[in-house]
């Protein structure tokens, strides 16, 4: 589970963003992106991009290879 210390409804929004994101690598397998590319393809702000995404390779629904990208496992 996603945490902060901001609080429910911020986890609630970073699990429901998760979902949308792990979605979209659903939908395009080969799709491979940085945080930074992450972030302008959503529209999100880096970190939250990057805990996300973080957070789908730590389930191990993503992997990270060398060059930073994040894509399907």
């Amino acid at each position: 589970m996603i945490t902060s210390d901001a609080g429910p409804a911020v986890d609630a929004a970073l699990l429901k963003l998760a979902q949308r994101i792990r979605e979209e690598f659903e939908e395009a397998p080969g799709l491979r992106i940085t945080v930074i590319e992450a972030s302008r393809f959503w529209g999100l702000d880096e970190e939250t991009c990057g805990r996300v995404l973080a957070r789908l390779f730590a389930t191990s629904f993503l992997r990270q290879s060398l060059d930073g990208r994040y894509g399907r496992a």
